[in-house]
């Protein structure tokens, strides 16, 4: 599924014979309205909110600006300004964790987004909420970076054996025998037994 099916495109814009797109090289690129690019821009624009709202970051936080270049190797194509209207430490963090979830995105219901898609940038416009006003002393950045607060869950003290997992897998499959046998006995009409739990011979090492 691409963003023309996305929006009710019947098909692909017919590309612009090779005249014609060195005269919209030569002149200013926009963003027209019907255009591929709107598209584009209108596709980024829902699916940034889309990640917004699947990850519970407050609606207002970010915005995006899409800017029409034009190169003279790759032709005309867009950037995505990510604008972060509201600070907070957080959204420095995971910037990249976040640029990443929307480039996937971009590129599930776009696969040639590579084609048009140059590069995603950051701008920061969070007026006075941000209550770093100026550099600090040249020191700072000598010191060790503190560690996040999010720390990968840790391993167990016991990581389990080839020989756990075997006796595990044995108990489960000694439990499933069980309990078939007593459910075969009901059906037929035979008071169930009452079975010695089953134990599963020990593992002896070689």
């Amino acid at each position: 599924m691409n963003f023309h099916s996305l929006f009710g495109l019947k098909s692909r814009p017919k590309p612009l014979p090779a005249k014609a797109k060195t005269i919209a090289a030569e002149g200013p690129p926009t963003i027209e309205d019907g255009s591929a690019n709107a598209l584009r821009r209108q596709l980024v624009q829902v699916l940034l909110r889309d990640v917004v709202r699947r990850h519970g970051i407050p609606p207002g936080w970010l915005d995006c600006q899409m800017l029409v270049v034009s190169s003279r190797s790759r032709g005309e194509g867009m950037y995505v300004r990510l604008v972060m209207r509201h600070w907070d430490p957080r959204l420095l963090n995971y910037a990249v964790a976040f640029q990443k979830a929307l480039m996937v995105d971009i590129m599930r219901f776009e696969p040639r987004a590579t084609d048009w898609l140059y590069g995603i940038s950051w701008q920061l416009e969070v007026g006075d909420t941000c209550p770093y006003k100026e550099l600090p002393n040249r020191s700072v950045w000598q010191e060790p970076a503190q560690k996040p607060s999010h720390q990968p869950p840790q391993k167990p003290a016991h990581e389990p054996t080839p020989q756990d997992e075997l006796k595990t897998d044995l108990e489960r499959i000694f439990a499933i025998r069980d309990s078939d046998m007593l459910m075969r006995g009901e059906e037929a009409g035979r008071p169930a037994r009452a079975y010695a739990k089953t134990e599963p011979q020990k593992l002896v090492n070689p």
